[in-house]
């Protein structure tokens, strides 16, 4: 998904990581948290980081998330992090539909006890399956169990409190039409994080930021790459 992305950077070494559990990298045998994810991408950078190197650390979406706790615990690691689309915090969400929501996740609660009391699995029925689709995401619904289940604790993560430490410069780039991460999370980051600008780029959404976008994306990072 990077690749137009670094194409336009193609001054620059640039590494494009498979994180576990996304592309080639094989799927994590546990429920890796945010921090443990941190980790992986510090160790990846020790690898191969000289003394004078200067890194930059770009994320989008759920890297979005990664480059923000590194920058935070791995301050010594990082020169810059740049944010594209990053998620990290709580959407708005209306009344009507929080209620709705929470209204089908008890009929699911409810249909999965009634039928273990018959030892039958609601998980194999028709209704599941419409539940599923309502309640689901389509990054859930595509997604391995296990990268389910760190999905699951992932939402749960705030970004909140590790942005507050951010002290290298960042910056945070959002599409005006991204409904995944609306542009009021990069407002939200760039409020707390002290060294940090924010751009937000008209008609763009949560996935054409990095295609569509590529040129208007590339050449915000170029310009600010130095400082």
């Amino acid at each position: 998904n990077l690749k137009p992305i670094a194409k336009m950077l193609c001054d620059y070494d640039c590494y494009l990581v498979d994180l576990p559990g996304f592309g080639k990298s094989p799927i994590p045998t546990d429920v890796l948290s945010i921090s443990e994810y941190s980790s992986i991408v510090a160790d990846f950078i020790k690898g191969f980081k000289n003394k004078d190197d200067k890194v930059v650390v770009i994320g989008h979406s759920f890297g979005g998330r990664i480059s923000l706790d590194l920058a935070s615990n791995y301050p010594s690691l990082v020169n810059k992090i740049i944010i594209i689309a990053g998620a990290g915090l709580k959407k708005k969400t209306k009344i009507h539909k929080k209620l709705s929501v929470w209204g089908l996740q008890k009929i699911n609660k409810i249909c999965h006890i009634v039928y273990n009391v018959f030892g039958k699995n609601f998980s194999n029925t028709k209704l599941y399956d419409k539940l599923f689709n309502k309640l689901a995401s389509n990054d859930y619904k595509n997604a391995h169990q296990m990268m389910r289940k760190i999905l699951k604790k992932t939402i749960k993560t705030s970004s909140i409190p590790v942005a507050k430490k951010i002290k290298i410069p960042t910056l945070l780039i959002y599409g005006a039409n991204d409904t995944t991460t609306p542009p009021y999370f990069g407002k939200k980051l760039n409020k707390l994080i002290k060294n940090s600008k924010l751009f937000i780029l008209p008609t763009f959404t949560h996935n054409s930021i990095l295609t569509d976008g590529r040129f208007q994306v590339s050449s915000i990072i170029l310009k600010n790459i130095g400082e």
